[in-house]
């Protein structure tokens, strides 16, 4: 008998990994509107009644598979930023926040997409999820502008605005990523995310040090 639950619960542990697998990789490549339970079910080879019985809902499954590693990635974001040392240049704030940046929204491209336009709409499913993400955001985006204040003070840079430069730049960042398709010329090709990193940081940079006090 023991040996039997043993088993059964190695099937029931096996099969939530593979749901949980399949839901992350479906809500990746096509969103959370665009992925249904059927197809996270087949492609985890699994009923759909065991799917909500393991896990409740897809709006549940969504923020258990994307939501929470997403979480702890900002979460991560921030605390490099409370460690983040004055004496810096204020070239390596500039590239800190606009690779850290680009690099949160980029690689959610599209969970960024639906967050946006959840934010805006108390009766969409993962409003709540919205309004906890864009909060940790602005959270470390307030840890950004904290250290931006002592590198100003540090260096003596008395005509900055760093809650309006982080604003602009944060603007800037999210921008660029989430309108790609709009921005970038007719017939040119993209530039890679490390040319547009160096680009954007370097405007920030001089935008920063080469203003007149």
């Amino acid at each position: 008998m023991q040996l039997d639950s043993q088993i059964g619960q190695v099937a029931r542990d096996d099969a939530r990994a593979r749901t949980l697998a399949a839901a992350h990789k479906l809500f990746a490549a096509h969103g959370y509107r665009a992925t249904t339970t059927k197809e996270i079910c087949l492609m985890a080879g699994i009923a759909e009644p065991t799917l909500y019985r393991h896990f409740g809902s897809k709006a549940d499954l969504f923020e258990m598979t994307v939501l929470e590693p997403f979480t702890k990635f900002i979460d991560g974001w921030i605390t490099s930023w409370r460690e983040f040392s004055a004496e810096s240049s204020v070239q390596d704030l500039a590239e800190s926040l606009v690779s850290g940046l680009f690099t949160l929204v980029r690689q959610d491209r599209k969970l960024f997409q639906e967050l946006m336009e959840a934010r805006a709409d108390p009766r969409n499913d993962l409003h709540g999820s919205a309004v906890s993400i864009s909060t940790r955001v602005r959270e470390g985006l307030r840890a950004v502008q904290e250290v931006g204040l002592e590198i100003a003070d540090e260096r003596h840079l008395a005509h900055l605005d760093p809650p309006a430069t982080i604003t602009s730049v944060a603007a800037m960042v999210i921008g660029t990523v989430m309108l790609e398709d709009w921005i970038v010329p007719a017939g040119v090709r993209c530039p890679s995310q490390a040319r547009m990193i160096h680009e954007l940081t370097m405007m920030v940079t001089h935008g920063i040090t080469g203003r007149p006090s």
